[in-house]
């Protein structure tokens, strides 16, 4: 009788002790998961008019996209809880709107405590003859090969347009002060029909790109230094057609 009763007190004990074991296990693990949860919030609105636009918001854990999480806007703003700590790129998209990007890192130093983070946009509208924001597309003295510096634009307007699938849009070629007229037009055309060969390899119709080779007619900023002439040597998007 002694026996079985020593006997089935230790099966009590450890019994609790595995019971335990198993319970801190659990609360590791809900600490692991939850206490490194960020809450991403904040506000997505029109750049001109300052309303509220619905957007949709794509949260990708870098680098191979092994975490995804979607957010929409709405008057409200959008919420969106990221459980996995690491770094994410976040794509902010509304038809008629020119995307945005953002890539962050919540192990960085700045965010690593953070629980919480407030990122808002404001969206700029695509208008029929203006000139979208892309103030990257820059190319070397008398090369029209893409640098590796301009391919997130491109990445940008390619996302765009297949956004909004029914504009159009047409590639204008600028050289610097020092380009020649005659030289100056045949290399901004070179230039713009590299951009296109790209935007079509990109599944975008040739249907919706048009060239306007202007050369060294129109310059963004005076002054003949070097930072001058390399913001002089660029392509511009204008939209023709929605």
């Amino acid at each position: 009788m002694r026996l079985a009763i020593h006997t089935l007190s230790i099966t009590t004990n450890k019994f609790l002790w595995l019971a335990f074991q198993a319970l801190a296990f659990l609360l590791i693990s809900f600490q692991t998961l939850f206490g490194q949860t960020c809450l991403v919030r904040g506000q997505v609105t029109d750049y001109k008019t300052k309303l509220s636009v619905p957007a949709r918001l794509v949260f990708e854990k870098q680098p191979d996209a092994s975490l995804t999480v979607i957010s929409e806007s709405s008057q409200k703003g959008y919420r969106a809880s990221l459980f996995d700590r690491g770094a994410y790129g976040l794509m902010v998209s509304a038809e008629g709107y020119v995307s945005e990007h953002l890539d962050f890192d919540l192990l960085a130093d700045s965010l690593a405590s953070k629980r919480e983070l407030n990122y808002s946009f404001e969206l700029i509208p695509i208008k029929l003859d203006d000139v979208l924001p892309f103030n990257k597309l820059l190319f070397e003295v008398t090369s029209f090969k893409i640098t590796p510096g301009s391919i997130g634009e491109l990445e940008r307007l390619a996302d765009i347009m297949k956004e909004n699938p029914t504009i159009k849009v047409q590639l204008e070629g600028y050289t610097d002060i020092d380009g020649h007229s005659k030289s100056g037009k045949k290399l901004s055309q070179k230039r713009i029909e590299a951009i296109k060969e790209w935007l079509l390899k990109k599944g975008i119709s040739k249907k919706r790109i048009k060239l306007r080779p202007v050369g060294g007619g129109s310059q963004v900023t005076g002054g003949a230094g070097a930072d001058a002439r390399k913001a002089n040597r660029r392509v511009e998007i204008r939209v023709i057609e929605m």
